[in-house]
């Protein structure tokens, strides 16, 4: 069985940041053909579902860049990648003493809530909007410290902050020498301008998660995968990239991204993902 993962922002998704009803129906003919697809993306398990609504995906997905592997019909968690309850405070000692309040994405049984702060700036208010445009049932007021206020909290998957470059650049460099066995993610955020720091488990990539994918295809669905595919774009996509047998980067990749893939294709404004599954699939 071949398996292709597609990361969503700048790879999957048009230039508006959906996909689109005609996009949706040719990956929808695609999956019905037999093509085994699934994403992996920064986003979560209601974004995924928002975007792409009407969507036939039958495979788990892999959400927060990694850090979570669900069924998405069910809403189980099948696999999950946090930081600890000790590491995580020590991250979020690190933006407190910076004067930043970030988003924290946590763990209460089969639920991810999101700890919505005080919000500051341009960025942070964007991401907010952003989730109650699709509805997002994960979003949790927390003006103050969600860690210390929140004691049946499990797990913390990740940290979120968005601003200008300087203050992303500031708070990867205290976190990386407080806590070093992290990982931090930063990027240019091309929907809000300014750059946005995810900080997550080291396991909590996608190139792990998709390991882990095809170890749960072949255990609990007698599925084995003989060849992997990737399409990504940006940082975040690096270890998925490496991991698989064909990686693919869009033509609006970054520069690291194209470096790292065997094949590059057209621009994700123009449905190339689509326009290459096309094509393979009429190879079969």
């Amino acid at each position: 069985m071949k398996l292709f993962v597609s990361d969503l922002d700048f790879t999957l998704l048009g230039a508006d940041g959906t996909l689109s009803p005609q996009a949706a129906a040719r990956l929808n003919h695609l999956i019905s053909n037999g093509l085994t697809f699934t994403v992996a993306t920064a986003r979560s398990a209601p974004s995924i579902s928002y975007l792409l609504r009407g969507v036939a995906l039958e495979l788990p997905v892999i959400e927060l860049n990694g850090a979570i592997l669900r069924d998405l019909q069910s809403g189980h968690i099948l696999e999950h990648y946090g930081l600890g309850m000790e590491v995580a405070c020590s991250i979020n000692d690190c933006f407190l003493e910076q004067g930043f309040a970030p988003y924290v994405s946590g763990l209460i049984g089969d639920e991810n809530p999101l700890f919505v702060p005080v919000l500051h700036n341009e960025g942070m208010q964007w991401f907010y909007d952003e989730k109650i445009h699709y509805g997002d049932p994960r979003l949790r007021e927390a003006p103050e410290d969600p860690l210390a206020s929140n004691p049946d909290l499990e797990d913390v998957f990740c940290f979120v902050y968005l601003g200008a470059k300087a203050e992303i650049d500031r708070i990867a460099a205290v976190v990386a020498a407080r806590v070093p066995e992290v990982l931090i993610v930063t990027y240019a955020n091309h929907y809000a301008g300014g750059w946005e720091i995810v900080i997550a488990a080291p396991s909590a990539n996608k190139g792990h998660a998709l390991e882990r994918l095809v170890g749960h295809l072949r255990e609990e669905r007698a599925l084995h995968v003989r060849e992997t595919t990737a399409f990504g774009d940006s940082s975040n996509d690096l270890e998925m990239l490496a991991a698989v047998d064909t990686a693919v980067a869009v033509g609006n990749a970054t520069d690291a991204v194209k470096a790292s893939a065997s094949k590059i294709i057209g621009h994700h404004s123009e449905d190339a993902v689509l326009d290459y599954l096309e094509r393979i699939h009429l190879d079969w």
